[in-house]
């Protein structure tokens, strides 16, 4: 159900015909592969037939492929025959041919070590061996193409012990083990037995607490107690203080690594809002200090009520940054609390925000009791550039692989398209994909062309009948399932995390099958399916708000992060307004998704017809942590007083 409007549209007689002659090559028919391609010659897809034929001998046939080349110059197609081509001379041993004929255009890590291969066997050994480190000194495991080169450049001069204990390093930074274990094979002496502790410290931070498995007699120790400090910041940033206070001055750090090790370990106890964390972040030297520390500051000051020191943060922050929307309203809010700027200024500074389509822009409305901006500007392309993109080679080529089926090479076409257009053409190319229903690339290309105010392209409304029936019942507005779907795949059915999760709503397929099992429906269906996936998703988004009572904040905290982290930041915080607790949630991923699913909802509920629509409902405005009922009804008055001082003007 990919592409409704192309795929599911009647075959033409050329797609099936290209079709046809494809099956017949697979089947060993190339006569009628041949009668086919010929038949197609002025078809829009022939090169992919001639790229065929080509392959099909085995790129014997050098004229062939110079020919294409020349005809060709500047396809997705070419770019794929020349690599094949290329890769295809050392499997021959033919290494002058690959020198003759290499294009560094065409970079791949495969082909790189070809190319050294080709300087070695060619008689340029040192050449070779010079530019090898490169590619061997990488955070990950290299192509079996570059094992012969390597294997020659491990024993030669040109190979250093620093380099592999380089490499153990870069290797940790991307949690590869087995690559950083491989790696010491290549150490001697107290690198190796440095890199031995820096792997066990990675998989076994507890280790830091013992300070005889670190002799100081090796300098290279510090380095793996750095790195079991980043691994135990992540959950347990009071542990990591605990085991820097033991090696601190045991080693001779330098004062930068000093400050890294602090201000990580600093910051991981303010993400958990430890009640000494501000005091430690502000004892960090001032010349190193990040906006992030400041920021962090802000979010301390912030859980703590503390309305001077978050004006006092903020009024430390960059002219560039302080401006941000997040930061312009914290400001004036904090000044609101206390009561400290004239509430014409105040209000000024608001009424400004609101015009503002965004998350806060939307806050600052609701203070204000105004209705949500929701400006739409459609992208302003005019007829002559919509058609002259329209017509373009690459994207007919990606309509009519589209059209039958063959997405990657699709996507392939479109991409060399928008790598050749400027600001207008991409405005052009966002109103055609969505014209085709191709939602996640028009989505793409917009913002490509920093155009942020087409609501039709940027928010559409596929599957609108499958979201209006799931929504239906589990009785949940629709507009927050498309915002959900918006965020997690910008309506992209074939989407796929690195995580695993899969789908229109990004569902994991644990999730997947436990959802399943509670509602009583199969689980054996792809959650590549459009009707499924959003069955399964909208299911468990309505478990989560039920859960967090009826709290779409929170449920959609929970969607992201896990109910488990929300019920953790809950109990673990006082009494919060619900502005205040988003804006303190200690992942940043999860603050920035629930900031945008809300104000993605705010802009479905414009976009299907709502004549108020809302940030938040008024159930929602509640105060959220420990004590809540008892500790909010202060906190409320506090609020009322300072907009009623705004409503007064």
């Amino acid at each position: 159900m990919f592409l409704p409007t192309l795929v599911l549209a009647k075959l033409s007689h050329n797609q099936q015909t290209y079709i046809d002659a494809l099956d017949a090559l697979k089947d060993g028919q190339v006569e009628v592969f041949d009668k086919l391609s010929h038949s197609l010659s002025d078809y829009v897809l022939s090169p992919y037939l001639e790229y065929e034929r080509i392959k099909l001998n085995d790129y014997q046939d050098i004229e062939a492929i110079k020919a294409f080349i020349l005809k060709y110059p500047d396809q997705s197609i070419t770019h794929r025959l020349k690599v094949e081509w290329l890769s295809s001379f050392p499997k021959k041993e033919k290494w002058q041919a690959f020198l003759d004929n290499y294009d560094e255009n065409l970079y791949s890590r495969e082909l790189r070590c070809y190319y050294l291969r080709a300087l070695y066997k060619t008689g340029k050994q040192q050449a070779a061996l010079k530019q090898t480190k490169d590619m061997w000194v990488v955070g990950r495991s290299a192509p079996k193409a570059c094992d012969p080169i390597f294997k020659v450049w491990l024993t030669s001069s040109y190979f250093k012990s620093e380099y592999a204990y380089e490499r153990v390093k870069l290797a940790l930074a991307r949690r590869k083990t087995s690559l950083a274990s491989y790696s010491t094979n290549f150490l001697k002496g107290d690198q190796k037995q440095a890199a031995a502790m820096m792997i066990w410290a990675h998989k076994n931070p507890a280790i830091l607490s013992s300070t005889k498995r670190f002799p100081t007699a090796n300098p290279y120790m510090k380095d793996a107690i750095i790195h079991g400090l980043k691994r135990r910041v992540r959950k347990q940033p009071d542990a990591a203080l605990a085991y820097w206070k033991k090696h601190r001055n045991r080693f001779n750090f330098s004062p930068e690594e000093i400050h890294k090790v602090e201000q990580r370990i600093y910051l991981g106890l303010a993400r958990q809002y430890d009640k000494n964390a501000s005091k430690l972040l502000s004892s960090l030297r001032d010349e190193y200090n990040s906006e992030e520390v400041l920021e962090w500051q802000i979010r301390v000051s912030l859980r703590n009520r503390d309305w001077p020191s978050v004006v006092r943060w903020i009024e430390q922050l960059s002219q560039t940054k302080e401006m941000d929307s997040d930061w312009h309203y914290w400001h004036y809010k904090a000044y609101l609390k206390q009561d400290q700027e004239p509430p014409q200024i105040v209000k000024q500074n608001f009424t400004k925000l609101s015009k503002e389509r965004s998350y806060y822009g939307f806050l600052a409305s609701e203070m204000l009791g105004q209705s949500l901006t929701l400006t739409n500007i459609p992208v302003p392309i005019s007829q002559d550039m919509h058609l002259k993109v329209q017509n373009l080679p690459e994207i007919n080529r990606a309509k009519e692989l589209l059209a039958i089926g063959h997405r990657q090479q699709a996507h392939k076409e479109w991409q060399f398209a928008v790598n050749k257009l400027d600001q207008q053409g991409l405005m052009a190319l966002a109103r055609v994909a969505s014209d085709w229903g191709w939602h996640n690339r028009a989505i793409r290309a917009v913002i490509d062309a920093n155009h942020w105010n087409d609501l039709a392209i940027r928010f559409p409304t596929p599957y609108q009948s499958t979201f209006g029936k799931a929504a239906t019942k589990v009785e949940l507005p629709s507009s927050w399932l498309f915002a959900i779907a918006r965020q997690e795949s910008a309506f992209s059915e074939q989407a796929q995390s690195s995580a695993g999760a899969r789908g229109l709503m990004q569902l994991m397929p644990a999730t997947a099958r436990q959802t399943a099992r509670k509602i009583g429906i199969s689980s054996r269906s792809s959650l590549y399916d459009p009707d499924y996936n959003i069955r399964l998703g909208s299911s468990y988004l309505s478990m989560m708000h039920k859960r967090f009572k009826k709290n779409r904040a929170l449920a959609t905290a929970a969607y992201n992060a896990g109910p488990h982290r929300v019920d953790s930041w809950i109990k673990s915080s006082t009494a919060l307004p619900i502005d205040v607790w988003i804006e303190t949630i200690p992942y940043d991923e999860t603050r920035r998704y629930v900031k945008n699913v809300l104000a993605f909802d705010a802009i479905y509920q414009y976009k299907l017809g709502q004549k108020e629509p809302k940030l938040f409902y008024n159930h929602e405005k509640i105060y959220l942590g420990k004590h809540s009922r008892k500790a909010s009804n202060d906190e409320a008055d506090l609020d009322n007083k300072a907009i009623a001082s705004i409503d007064a003007l």
